[in-house]
C-alpha cells in the first residue's frame, strides 16, 4: 500500500513540476523580403517594421548587411542610423552604438538588437525576424 501511495503521488508530482517549469518553445523564424541589392547602395539603408512593428533598419555596410532595430534597449526611445558617423544614436539620453548595434557611450545596459540577413541568387535580400 505504501508503495502505491508514493507511486501515485510520484506521479502526480511530475506533471505538477511539468505545469510549473513548461518547456520552452523552440524559436520560429520568418524570413521577410525588403528589398534588393540594386536599391540598396553602398553605404545606404532602408528601414522596415519587424513582425511586433517595431521598426529596424538594414544598412549596407563595408563589412556587410546589417539589421538593427531602432529601439534603444535603455527607455525604448527611437534610435537613428547616421551614416557619416557610422553609428546610431539616441537623442534621448545621448546613447551612442556602433555599426553592430553594441554600446559605445551612454546609459543602454545592453546592445541594440539584431536580425539575421540573407541575399539569395537573385541578390533579394530577406531578414529573419522572430514570430511572436
Amino acid at each position: 500500500m505504501t508503495i502505491g501511495l508514493i507511486l501515485g503521488y510520484g506521479t502526480g508530482a511530475i506533471y505538477f513540476f511539468q505545469f510549473l517549469i513548461p518547456r520552452k518553445k523552440p524559436l520560429k523564424l520568418r524570413k521577410l523580403l525588403i528589398t534588393s541589392m540594386e536599391k540598396l547602395p553602398p553605404n545606404g539603408s532602408t528601414t522596415f517594421k519587424d513582425l511586433a512593428g517595431r521598426e529596424v533598419v538594414l544598412v549596407n555596410t563595408q563589412e556587410g548587411l546589417k539589421a538593427i532595430s531602432t529601439v534603444c534597449t535603455h527607455l525604448g526611445c527611437k534610435v537613428y542610423w547616421e551614416p557619416e558617423n557610422n553609428r546610431f544614436f539616441c537623442p534621448c539620453h545621448g546613447g551612442v552604438f556602433d555599426i553592430n548595434g553594441n554600446v559605445v557611450s551612454g546609459p543602454p545596459p545592453r546592445p541594440l538588437d539584431n536580425y539575421p540577413v540573407e541575399v539569395d541568387e537573385n541578390d533579394n535580400v530577406f531578414v529573419k525576424l522572430r514570430e511572436s
